[in-house]
């Protein structure tokens, strides 16, 4: 395998991802703790509720989620010096959601969600997706 020397941009890029990591963290596990927080395991059951009630918990939970991991399918691939396919961007956003769940659980903060995981890594396949399209279109200049 050979090795391609590391540019400028991809260090920035790298940068980049690792603040955005450290502010999902932040985010996840120190901001908004939840009192008595007890953990979803069903699949579905809080996307359901949330898409059911449609008040501030669609917002928060729901669309939150998928925002908050759509620079997770964007930025990863910027970084790679190959193209990065949908399963790879899947794959990390999902690992990344598992950590964050597993910590969230384990402080007992806040509340550990499987649906999180679901809707974290849809949210960083619909950023891959977006940035594929761009690429495509000439907007943005990369191999992905």
């Amino acid at each position: 395998m050979i090795r391609q020397p590391m540019t400028s941009r991809r260090i920035v890029i790298l940068v980049l991802l690792a603040f955005y990591v450290v502010f999902l963290l932040d985010l996840a596990l120190l901001q908004f703790p939840s009192t008595n927080p007890r953990p979803n395991v069903l699949p579905l059951h809080s996307i359901i509720r949330d898409l059911r009630h449609g008040d501030r918990d669609l917002i928060v939970n729901f669309l939150g989620n998928l925002v908050a991991f759509l620079p997770i399918g964007l930025i990863p691939p910027l970084a790679r010096p190959r193209a990065t396919a949908a399963w790879h961007v899947a794959v990390f956003a999902l690992t990344l959601s598992a950590l964050i769940e597993g910590l969230q659980y384990a402080s007992g903060r806040r509340v550990a969600d499987i649906d999180d995981l679901i809707l974290n890594t849809l949210g960083a396949l619909l950023g891959y997706f977006t940035l594929r399209w761009t690429c495509l279109r000439g907007i943005i200049k990369n191999s992905v």
